[in-house]
């Protein structure tokens, strides 16, 4: 580790980016701080992205874990390369988000606003129309521009450089070399680059690759009935499950959003497919005349058609499984980082890298394990201007959830 961190990378221009930015310059001890964000604005996973059309590229590597690898990376910088596929496409490189025109939190804004950075109390002319003036929730764009914000308001959003995809992040000796490439506006050509630092914050949120259990027959089935099975993070609107018979998989509040959506044009009942649903909430969500409940999947069967669930119940001729399972963490450019139960291990408070605290992870925990945000919040920038503790000690406070 360096004798003093002077040069930030920040990885990710979306919630946690924004605030992580915001914290560094706040601490006025670093010399350099730049934001690589590959869309060409800020928001993070609440920009909205109609003009990209949403597909799973290949199932099969999705639910063998080997969607979003790394890439192949030039030999010599700066350099050119033409655009392709594999670098390029949306699609392969799940740079889509899982916005849809309507959406809206789901919380209040006290519980997701940042303590310094309030939410604007001010409603937008959708949720006025859709929920009165009392709505506790605030529309998709007035959150990315409370995000873009934190931002712009101090100034921040000069520290961004965005349509640049950071590729890799390869640590050696005391420094972090960022290998970057950014598409050139107006050709058919990437610029590739690379800088250097002494520290990295993984800001690059975990919304964005597509978790689906590799249930037995599922990929074969996905073969023979193109276009059956889908994720939540492709619900654009109910329309397309019109008339459709369908089945939910999952018991969270994705699962339960896309149920009440669907079940008013969908066949009746749309089945709901889990194995529990969030404690938070209980079945009340589940609990519906237009809605039947069944447990997990336990097979597909690519000749008939058939699905049985694990109580050995069946259904047939079904038109859509949507997958509301949530999203597993990929971190391509840092293809030595482990990942298990869809957290970050090795994390001293779910933040700083106890082998090495020049890389940190700001916002990598899943909802699910919130009881441990109290701790996350505990970990802040100056851990690296002060002295820090030894990593045997941290290893003994690294926050693990309750499987």
């Amino acid at each position: 580790m360096p004798e003093r961190v002077r040069r930030v990378a920040v990885i990710g221009a979306g919630p946690a980016g924004a605030i992580a930015t915001d914290a560094l310059v706040r601490e006025q001890a670093f010399d350099v701080v730049r934001v690589f964000e590959r869309r060409d604005l800020a928001g993070g996973t609440w920009v909205f992205t109609p003009e990209l059309p949403p597909q799973i590229p290949s199932l099969r590597a999705l639910v063998e874990q080997r969607a979003n690898g790394p890439i192949e990376i030039p030999k010599s910088f700066p350099t050119e390369t033409p655009r392709s596929e594999k670098n390029n496409s949306h699609q392969l490189r799940y740079s889509d988000t899982g916005i849809h025109e309507t959406l809206h939190s789901n919380i209040t804004p006290e519980i997701m606003a940042f303590t310094q950075e309030p939410i604007p109390k001010v409603l937008s002319d959708r949720t006025l129309a859709q929920y009165g003036p009392g709505a506790p929730f605030r529309h998709r764009e007035l959150i990315r521009e409370w995000v873009e914000g934190i931002f712009t308001r101090p100034g921040h959003d000069k520290l961004i450089e965005f349509n640049t995809t950071v590729e890799l992040a390869d640590r050696k000796g005391d420094e972090w070399v960022l290998t970057l490439r950014k598409v050139v506006p107006g050709k058919s050509k990437d610029y590739w680059w690379q800088e250097t630092f002494d520290a990295v914050i993984v800001a690059s949120g975990h919304f964005y690759l597509p978790y689906i259990p590799n249930i037995p027959g599922l990929v074969e089935f996905d073969e023979k009935f193109p276009g059956r099975i889908k994720h939540s993070k492709h619900f654009r609107n109910p329309e397309e499950f019109r008339d459709k018979k369908v089945i939910v998989v999952g018991g969270s509040v994705s699962a339960f959003d896309a149920l009440h959506d669907i079940r008013l044009v969908s066949q009746k009942p749309v089945i709901a497919s889990l194995r529990e649903p969030l404690p938070a909430f209980g079945w009340a969500p589940f609990t519906h005349p237009e809605i039947a409940t069944k447990p997990q999947i336990d097979s597909f069967c690519p000749k008939s058609g058939r699905i049985t669930f694990s109580d050995n119940s069946t259904v047939d001729d079904v038109d859509i499984v949507l997958f509301a399972t949530g999203y597993d963490f990929s971190f391509p450019f840092l293809p030595k980082q482990k990942v298990e139960n869809r957290r970050v291990p090795g994390l001293y408070q779910h933040v700083f890298n106890v082998e090495d605290p020049t890389l940190a992870f700001v916002g990598m925990f899943d909802p699910k394990w919130l009881e441990a945000f109290s701790e996350v919040i505990n970990a802040r920038v100056e851990w690296w201007q002060k002295e820090t503790k030894k990593a045997k000690e941290q290893s003994k406070f690294e926050i693990k959830p309750k499987l």
